[in-house]
């Protein structure tokens, strides 16, 4: 297990929410700080989290540290390890399986209204993203994938314009992110082979090719064939 460290920019976002925001709850801005570190993979199952010593790191009282902490217990996003310390919450295979199902249900429909509503802006940011996706064919670098990835789906999620769609996809955001976050941890260049993430600008080009046509049954279709790729690499996760 390693100790986890407080990066200078949590520090820093922290203090500057502080001062701009003074009646703030700073347990609150706390928490959304290890959130954001939980979902950008900087804090895995692998870390310590040491209640005193983000404290000491942060000049505040133990109380709201311990208040996020729980909070984050309490939601399934931590868990309690031997003694003071706190964990991230692996993912389960059968985690992965509630998250691949919720994703079917969910992605697809939010394509194909984004085939109907994306805006020109969006349709440009996605195009960047496929070029991204196609520098990873070449390098097979899976953190950048993982980014580029998660930025992919949340545009299109946005696009949808439904802000029922939009308020579901954020429930599982934090489990979809440790389950990508995970999967950094492991062999990445067979799972790139073995379950063909190499040619993710292919996969990808599809959707976005149905959704700048405005090809809505077609869009929900290319979204329903790049998510079914997911329950190839969960495999990875199985005990």
């Amino acid at each position: 297990m390693t100790e986890y460290v407080l990066s200078e920019e949590f520090k820093s976002n922290v203090q500057q929410e502080m001062e701009s925001t003074p009646f703030a709850v700073l347990s609150r801005l706390i928490y959304q700080e290890l959130y954001q570190e939980v979902i950008e993979g900087h804090l895995l199952p692998e870390h310590k989290i040491i209640e005193s010593k983000i404290a000491k790191e942060l000049n505040v009282s133990r109380s709201p540290v311990k208040v996020a902490l729980s909070d984050m217990v309490d939601e399934g996003i931590f868990f309690r390890g031997v003694g003071k310390t706190v964990h991230v919450k692996p993912i389960s295979y059968e985690e992965c399986l509630w998250i691949y199902e919720a994703r079917m249900t969910l992605e697809p429909k939010a394509a194909y209204q984004a085939a109907k509503r994306i805006k020109p802006a969006e349709l440009q940011q996605l195009k960047e993203l496929i070029s991204k996706f196609e520098e990873i064919d070449n390098t097979m670098d899976q953190r950048e994938y993982t980014r580029t990835d998660k930025q992919f789906h949340e545009i299109i999620i946005k696009a949808s314009r439904n802000p029922y769609l939009v308020s579901m996809y954020k429930s599982i955001e934090c489990p979809l992110a440790c389950y990508r976050n995970q999967l950094n941890q492991l062999a990445y260049e067979e799972c790139f082979q073995q379950h063909d993430m190499g040619s993710g600008s292919e996969h990808h080009k599809a959707i976005f090719n149905m959704l700048k046509n405005h090809l809505p049954l077609l869009a929900e279709d290319e979204m329903r064939n790049d998510i079914q790729r997911m329950y190839g690499t969960m495999s990875r996760l199985r005990k």
